[in-house]
């Protein structure tokens, strides 16, 4: 492989990419009509529901109306029951932009004191889930249709949300930085759409048939070119799983 700056990697083995299908086969490697097929099923793999990710340093963690308790978990989810999450999913789903979005709010410094910068901020991340890198169609009054027109607004629209389950939670602000989609596709192209998850969940696209049929166990049409990474199975959020499992197989 030759790098950007002219610099040559080899293998003797085998080569690994923890990287999107999508970009392993739709940009890293030449087009080879040997594999056609499978080309064309790595490009029909589909992203899940992308994230606009909100990134807020507080003076302290937020004071939780439910109760203290929470203060002491990673991770809350804020959503007031399924119908609600299913609703958000079908309009995000349908190129809206979700009236009230699911957050998924993570305070690190609950668990972890080194998380902290030089011991003060506390760093907190809220994910407004079910967001589609593209915005096709208007909601009510919302007429903005580019994510980065509807951020700012979309951003404090999830921070009134939040105040209600965290009430003084905008007076603990020292800093925020808000990342739609389409900014975590920028900094990041695995993120295809913004979805961190590396491709929809979804049965066609799980178990034995991740990333494509025919293809689960990691390897591809390219001789010692092996796959792993969310994109691969056991999915995401499964602690490096994948890697896991194709070391054990590679070294057997």
């Amino acid at each position: 492989m030759t790098l950007a700056d002219g610099r040559k990697l080899e293998a003797t083995r085998a080569v690994i990419a923890n990287a999107h299908p999508k970009l392993v086969f739709g940009g890293l490697l030449a087009t080879d009509p040997a594999r056609a097929a499978f080309d064309r099923s790595v490009a029909g793999f589909r992203a899940g529901p992308g994230t606009m990710m909100i990134h807020l340093a507080l003076d302290g963690l937020p004071e939780w109306r439910a109760g203290a308790q929470l203060q002491r978990f990673a991770y809350v989810h804020v959503a007031p029951d399924l119908e609600m999450m299913a609703r958000v999913y079908a309009e995000a789903s349908a190129g809206l932009l979700p009236g009230e979005p699911v957050l998924v709010v993570g305070q690190p410094t609950a668990i972890d004191f080194h998380a902290r910068p030089g011991g003060q901020a506390r760093p907190l991340g809220a994910g407004a889930r079910a967001a589609r890198r593209n915005i096709r169609r208007r909601q009510g009054r919302d007429r903005r249709k580019s994510w980065d027109e509807a951020k700012a607004p979309y951003a404090e629209r999830a921070l009134d949300i939040l105040e209600s389950y965290a009430p003084g939670l905008r007076g603990r602000i020292l800093a925020q930085a808000v990342f739609s989609p389409l900014d975590l596709e920028r900094e990041n192209p695995n993120l295809i759409g913004g979805d961190n998850l590396s491709g929809s969940h979804h049965l066609d696209q799980n178990f034995f048939l991740r990333p494509v049929p025919g293809w689960s166990r990691y390897r591809t049409p390219v001789k010692n070119l092996y796959l792993c990474g969310a994109s691969t199975w056991p999915g995401a959020g499964t602690g490096a799983g994948s890697g896991f499992m194709l070391a054990k197989m590679l070294a057997g």
